[in-house]
């Protein structure tokens, strides 16, 4: 049995708004009691030294397919444990397991299995909502999803979807026959409602973000742009914007960033961190199976998903020409941007912590150190290795 007061102290704690040197932080069942300066232990606590490294709040995933060999559309209680298990050894405390285009069955299986594990408790990290990417998605901008599951919107199926909840975000097309009702819908359930994987106009986002579209799925990828849209061949029009510039520009818009080097450069990351900042631009890891096993090859979603080859941290479609989701995990996300960008290291976890907290709507019970919310805490080197994670003062194993 964990002692109900603990005291972590000997390190740099990174608050909402800055960094606390020499800082502590109290717990009392399962919540933060205190934060600030390091001082004397309250009597009776558990002392846990952070040995001069950081301390964070847990980092809350928005985008998430797999690790450690799982996905979860395996749709087992092994697979689904066994990705939060690994993500947590990287620090994710809190994530929003994401499925990919299939069958409805086969999405309908994983968001049962997603839904037992949290009825068991948050023993590896808390389950915060399925995310559904696809299978409403524009075929030219499928990427690794399989193009036999790629489908407009159909009411029948996608009200299943939502009463198998619950859905905390669903990834569109919003350019598809059909869509409209179903951000309605999404929007009315609660549920975050995000463009990804499209061919919209600028115009045609605008129009969406009117129908409840609040969020933009892993910015520059798979997404139209002025130099990548359907009507980029026309005569006599001036180039026009799609759903990349709509993000960028249109502020009532959320989105998130694969900050692994990989997918983005340097000025990429740059572009998007001084056009959102970081209280409208998440870290996510987009992991998929691959995360954490060595170079070979695995499948993208199901184990009959498309196959991808992992190297060099990489995983890429068979025949190298596109990359397929990471194998990243956050704090190794949070690191390359704060290392890349050159923000303050408390802005770059905030944009893995707290920013999606508030885009889930959580904010008020995780995402930061902050008196009153759970006790979801990191101890990580100066490297942003993790050494312990836990959730409610719980350390996970």
């Amino acid at each position: 049995m964990r002692n109900p007061l603990q005291y972590f102290f000997n390190a740099t704690v990174i608050t909402d708004a800055g960094e606390i040197r020499d800082g502590a932080v109290t717990a009392r069942e399962g919540r933060i009691a205190e934060v600030g300066a390091r001082g004397a232990a309250p009597e009776g606590a558990e002392t846990i030294d952070a040995g001069g490294g950081v301390l964070a709040p847990g980092f809350i995933d928005l985008h998430i397919h797999g690790g450690g060999g799982s996905d979860f559309m395996d749709a087992t209680r092994e697979d689904v444990e066994q990705v939060f298990r690994f993500h947590a050894s990287h620090g994710t405390t809190a994530l929003c397991p994401s499925t990919c285009a299939a069958s409805l069955d086969e999405i309908l299986a994983a968001m049962g299995e997603i839904d037992a594990y949290r009825s068991r408790g948050a023993r590896f990290g808390r389950a915060l909502g399925t995310h559904i990417e696809g299978p409403y998605l524009n075929m030219s901008k499928k990427g690794c999803h399989l193009p036999e599951w790629v489908r407009d919107p159909q009411e029948s199926e996608w009200r299943r979807l939502l009463e198998a909840g619950p859905v905390s975000a669903m990834t569109l097309a919003p350019e598809l026959a059909g869509a409209r009702p179903l951000v309605e819908a999404l929007r009315r359930n609660g549920s975050n409602v995000s463009a990804g994987h499209s061919e919209a106009l600028y115009d045609e986002v605008e129009e969406s973000v009117e129908w409840g579209v609040n969020h933009v799925t892993h910015l520059f990828c798979a997404m139209s742009s002025a130099m990548n849209n359907r009507y980029r061949m026309q005569p006599f029009l001036p180039r026009g914007g799609g759903l990349l510039e709509a993000a960028l520009l249109d502020e009532r818009l959320t989105s998130e960033v694969i900050s692994d080097g990989k997918h983005l450069s340097r000025e990429m990351l740059l572009v998007a961190f001084r056009m959102m900042g970081c209280d409208r631009l998440a870290i996510i890891t987009d992991a998929m199976r691959g995360a954490g096993m060595p170079d070979g090859e695995y499948a993208f979603g199901p184990r009959h998903g498309l196959i991808a080859v992992v190297k060099n941290g990489e995983a890429r479609v068979p025949d190298g020409t596109a990359l397929a989701s990471s194998v990243f995990g956050m704090n190794q996300m949070v690191r390359v941007f704060y290392e890349l960008v050159g923000c303050p290291l408390w802005q770059a976890v905030r944009m893995g912590s707290l920013t999606p907290a508030r885009i889930l709507g959580v904010a008020g019970q995780l995402g930061s150190l902050a008196k009153g919310k759970q006790a979801d805490i990191l101890l990580l080197d100066g490297e942003l290795d993790v050494r312990a994670a836990y959730v409610a003062g719980e350390r996970v194993a």
